[in-house]
């Protein structure tokens, strides 16, 4: 018969596996908090690639000059847009300056989709820098991301499904509310692979960025149905009719009244004056209709009497949602406005 364990030693003490449990559950929370802390209080700088690609948040001149001294970096990419008459631009710039790198400005919006023509700056930004470069937007989390995954995608062998973890929430990156949206752009290229494209390269992804990326419902083809010549008489009210073709991967959804959804804006300019003052401004299209892709839908812009000479007609779709300020208009994500000449009199 095997003989008991001795008792223990006095002054020692056994953990029972609840209690070593509990102390490593305390410890994962509390590196999971100073991960949090860093990245809502913090520069949030991560290694992207090695000694090639780096990101973070908006940093001071202070910090980002020792970044880029401790890094070696040789690019910075700005992602907020260029912003001359705000300090942290001025920052950025002086710092890049001082130290004698590069500066590569990009505007992309955490909760609209990536413009297609940003998307291929971006693209030729990643492919023609002179590295190591560091990525940053405001907090470090959506723009950020997005950039350090497309980074990935370009000059690395990593799959998408592991790019993507680049928008996770430990960057800050929560895919909910309109932040989705970045998260959907990398939807849209699993989306053409899967449809006879795949499996990923780089070059593919370059190809697909260049040629066949659409920012989800973005983009539109416009043209006058009538009057054809664009000439009306002076002193009379008149309507122009314009036709817009849903030319996007996803449908339009117009909504009555004013408070968001899809619908034309519409501008008569005169020679020499400014775009930001048109002679007369208009929305057309308040009505409830789903127009899917390949569909067409006729749009009637009303306008004033005006005097006789000639004008511009202007149109561009707008998608305003009920809690956007903005209007998210076609043409900023690549989707060209109508612009027409009109003879009146």
């Amino acid at each position: 018969m095997d003989a008991p364990d001795p008792p223990a030693a006095p002054g020692k003490r056994r953990f029972s596996r609840r209690t070593l449990l509990r102390l490593a559950g305390w410890g994962a929370a509390a590196g999971v908090g100073a991960e949090a802390a860093r990245v809502a209080f913090g520069s949030n700088e991560h290694t992207v690639i090695p000694g090639k690609v780096y990101r973070s948040a908006q940093l001071s001149r202070e910090k980002l000059e020792r970044v880029i001294a401790e890094k070696g970096v040789r690019t910075v990419v700005n992602l907020r847009g260029c912003c001359p008459e705000t300090d942290w631009y001025q920052d950025d710039a002086r710092a890049t300056h001082a130290r004698g790198v590069s500066q590569e400005d990009l505007t992309f919006s955490a909760k609209r989709y990536p413009p297609t023509g940003e998307v291929v700056r971006l693209v030729e930004v990643v492919d023609r820098a002179e590295y190591p470069l560091l990525l940053h937007c405001a907090r470090g989390a959506d723009r950020t991301g997005m950039a350090s995954a497309v980074a990935l995608l370009l000059l690395t062998d990593t799959t998408p499904a592991v790019a993507r973890r680049q928008l996770w929430p430990r960057y800050g990156h929560l895919p909910v509310g309109r932040t989705v949206r970045l998260d959907e752009f990398f939807d849209f290229y699993d989306a053409w692979l899967a449809a006879g494209n795949g499996p990923h390269t780089p070059d593919r992804f370059r190809h697909w960025v260049a040629n066949d990326y659409c920012p989800g419902p973005f983009r539109a083809a416009l043209e006058v149905v009538s009057p054809v010549p664009l000439a009306v008489p002076a002193g009379a009210g008149f309507v122009v009719t314009i036709r817009a073709t849903n030319t996007a991967v996803a449908p339009w959804e117009f909504v009555t009244g004013g408070g968001g959804g899809v619908h034309l804006r519409y501008d008569l300019r005169a020679p020499g004056r400014p775009p930001a003052a048109p002679v007369y401004r208009g929305r057309a299209g308040q009505f409830a209709r789903t127009v899917r892709p390949g569909e067409s839908v006729e749009l009637a812009a009303g306008f004033p009497p005006v005097g006789p000479g000639h004008y511009a007609v202007w149109a561009d779709l707008i998608d305003a949602e009920p809690i956007d300020l903005l209007d998210s208009s076609f043409s900023q994500y690549g989707s060209e406005p109508l612009v027409a000449g009109l003879r009146v009199g």
